[in-house]
C-alpha cells in the first residue's frame, strides 16, 4: 500500500471515531460561539502554534497555502488531537475528555510545482457539555388538585453540543523563488444546539406521583461562505514572514424551537457577521539545525453582529505563539539525534468573556517526529500543558493535557 492509501485508510477510520465519539468539553466552551477546534500538524503544534511562514516541500503545511508551491508529490495529511481537562470551581470540580474530528488536507502539484491547488475539511469551532442540577418548584397536590401547591424535588440537564466545519477549496502559485500567493475559498456549515430537560419527581410528603418531564430543544443550523488570502516572502538571506488574512463574512443561521408537549416548531431566520480576522509571522534559522519562529493572530470579535446574546459578552480575540525547532537530519548512525525536537508556548484570548472577565489560555508544547525511510510521508507528536481562566476572575479554571498526532504521506501522481 502506497504512503497516500495508508494517509487516505487512516483518514477514513479517524474520521469515523471522530463522529462516534460523545465527550465532554472544557466549561469554558458551554456558552456563546464555542472553543477554537482548529488543527493544522502536531509539528506545528509542538514548536507552539506558528506555521504562517512555513514552507517545506518534504514536509507540507496546510496552514498557509501560500507556502505550498514547490511541492513535487500530491499530499494527503490527517490531524487530530484528544484531550484530557481538569475542571475547578470554588464548590466542585470534573474531569472531562474530548477527541477531535480529525481534519484531513489535500496538496496537487501543477505546472512543475509551480501552482497548487488544495481541497480538506477541518472543524472550526465547537461546544459539548452536559450539566446536572438539583431542581425545587411548587406544583399542585395530586392528591388535592385544588389545594395549596406542594413542592416537587427533580433535576433539570442542559446539553449543549455542536460543531461548525469548514471545507477550504484553494489554491496558490509562485511568483518567483522569493514571493508566493494563495486565495481559499471556505463553505461553512454547522449546528449548535442546547437541550433543556426538567425531570420532576415525587413532591414532598408523598410516597408516589405522576412523573412530570418537560423539554425544550433549540437548534441554530449554520450556513456560510469566506475566503482566506495568504502571502509569503522571503525579504533577506533565510528570513521567511508569510501572512493571512480573512475578511468579514456572514453566516446564515435557521433556529428553530420545539417543546414537548406542544404541538409545531418555532422556526426564525437571521444572520450573524463575523469581523476580519488576520495573522502575521515570521521564521529564520538561527544555529546549526535550530531555528526560531513567532506568529501573531488576531480576531476582533467586538465587531460580532446578529445575535444578542452572544454579542454582549464578544471581545477582541488574539493569539500569538513563539517556539524554537531542530530540524530532522539523516546522519548515518545518528539515532536518537537524528529526530527533529520542538518546543513552544502559546497565549491567546478567547472571543467572549465568561463570568464577566477575559478568558486567558497558555500552553506549553513539545514535539517530535519521524520521516518514513524513502521519504514519502511523515508521522508528527505533540504534547501540550494548557492552562485556562482563573477562579477569581471567571468563577472557574482549567488544566488540560492535549496529544496531537498527524501523519502525511506523499505519492507521485504522473
Amino acid at each position: 500500500m502506497s504512503a497516500c492509501a495508508r494517509v487516505a485508510a487512516v483518514a477514513a477510520l479517524s474520521l469515523m471515531l471522530g463522529a462516534v465519539a460523545a465527550p465532554a468539553q472544557s466549561p469554558f466552551a458551554r456558552t456563546n460561539i464555542g472553543q477554537d477546534l482548529r488543527a493544522s500538524d502536531a509539528r506545528i503544534e509542538g514548536r507552539g502554534g506558528w506555521g504562517v511562514a512555513e514552507s517545506d516541500t518534504l514536509s507540507p503545511s496546510f496552514h498557509n497555502i501560500a507556502g505550498l508551491p514547490g511541492l513535487r508529490h500530491v499530499a494527503i495529511a490527517v490531524c487530530g488531537f484528544a484531550a484530557l481537562t481538569a475542571s475547578e470551581t470554588a464548590t466542585s470540580s470534573r474531569n472531562s475528555s474530548r477527541v477531535a474530528t480529525p481534519s484531513v488536507r489535500l496538496g496537487l502539484p501543477l505546472a512543475g510545482g509551480r501552482a497548487v491547488v488544495t481541497a480538506g475539511f477541518r472543524a472550526l469551532r465547537g461546544t459539548q457539555y452536559t450539566t446536572e442540577t438539583p431542581l425545587e418548584t411548587l406544583l399542585p397536590d395530586p392528591a388535592d388538585p385544588l389545594g395549596d401547591p406542594v413542592i416537587f424535588h427533580g433535576t433539570e440537564t442542559l446539553v449543549r453540543e455542536g460543531t461548525q466545519f469548514e471545507v477550504p477549496l484553494g489554491g496558490a502559485y509562485r511568483v518567483n523563488d522569493r514571493l508566493s500567493f494563495g486565495a481559499t475559498l471556505n463553505l461553512v456549515r454547522g449546528v449548535v444546539r442546547e437541550r433543556l430537560r426538567d425531570d420532576i419527581g415525587t413532591p414532598d410528603g408523598t410516597d408516589d406521583s405522576p412523573y412530570v418531564a418537560v423539554s425544550e430543544v433549540l437548534t441554530d443550523d449554520i450556513s456560510g461562505l469566506s475566503t482566506t488570502w495568504s502571502v509569503q516572502a522571503r525579504p533577506w538571506r533565510e528570513l521567511r514572514v508569510g501572512a493571512t488574512v480573512t475578511p468579514g463574512h456572514g453566516w446564515d443561521m435557521t433556529r428553530t424551537r420545539d417543546m414537548l408537549g406542544l404541538p409545531g416548531t418555532r422556526t426564525e431566520l437571521y444572520e450573524v457577521r463575523l469581523p476580519a480576522t488576520w495573522s502575521l509571522g515570521a521564521q529564520m534559522p538561527v544555529r546549526g539545525r535550530w531555528r526560531a519562529g513567532f506568529e501573531y493572530e488576531s480576531q476582533p470579535f467586538s465587531g460580532f453582529e446578529g445575535n444578542n446574546a452572544w454579542a454582549a459578552e464578544m471581545v477582541d480575540a488574539w493569539r500569538w505563539s513563539a517556539g524554537v525547532e531542530r530540524v530532522e537530519q539523516w546522519r548515518r548512525h545518528g539515532g536518537w539525534r537524528n529526530l527533529p525536537l520542538r518546543l513552544g508556548v502559546t497565549h491567546l484570548r478567547w472571543p467572549y468573556q465568561v463570568g464577566g472577565s477575559d478568558v486567558l489560555e497558555t500552553r506549553i508544547a513539545a514535539g517530535t517526529g519521524l520521516t518514513f525511510r524513502d521519504q514519502s510521508g511523515h508521522l508528527d507528536v505533540a504534547l501540550s500543558y494548557g492552562w485556562t481562566g482563573e477562579r477569581q476572575d471567571n468563577g472557574l479554571a482549567d488544566r488540560t493535557w492535549r496529544l496531537t498526532v498527524s501523519l502525511a504521506g506523499l505519492e507521485r501522481w504522473w
